[in-house]
């Protein structure tokens, strides 16, 4: 069976250009042509040619071709090697193929599923670390 056999509920042709969209896809949706809108999805697939701009937001992505501007999903980001994503990317887990491109703000959220408080930088942790050591010096004194 090959990848253009399965069933999707929403399919963008490699000759087809949608601009100005704003879709919700309860499903599978596969992506050779070019999007420039809005996208929810369930799970993305982004075809070798395909191209989708804009926010995109779902649960999982199989990335070989382009993304541009807002990826935030809450699940699993594949990359293969010639995919490539540019802007804001956030992700609950991450697998990339040798060859991957990936460039501009990239987030998890790795804090929350810990359930450890989060920190916002590391100095603010190492002060918090200072303070704490102190505070304990000057009571044994």
């Amino acid at each position: 069976m090959s990848e253009y056999d399965q069933e999707f509920e929403f399919y963008v042709g490699p000759a087809t250009h949608l601009e100005g969209a704003s879709l919700a896809i309860d499903g599978t949706a596969r992506v050779d042509g070019k999007i420039v809108g809005k996208v929810s999805v369930k799970h993305l697939i982004v075809g070798i040619d395909g191209v989708v701009e804009g926010d995109i937001s779902g649960e999982t992505a199989t990335i070989e071709g382009t993304v541009e501007d807002t990826l935030s999903l809450t699940g699993k980001l594949t990359v293969c090697g010639s995919g490539r994503i540019r802007g804001k990317i956030q992700y609950g887990s991450l697998q990339t193929e040798e060859g991957a491109k990936l460039v501009g703000e990239i987030t998890t959220d790795w804090d929350r599923a810990a359930g450890e408080p989060k920190v916002s930088s590391r100095l603010e942790a190492f002060n918090s670390g200072v303070n704490m050591s102190s505070d304990k010096g000057a009571l044994d004194a």
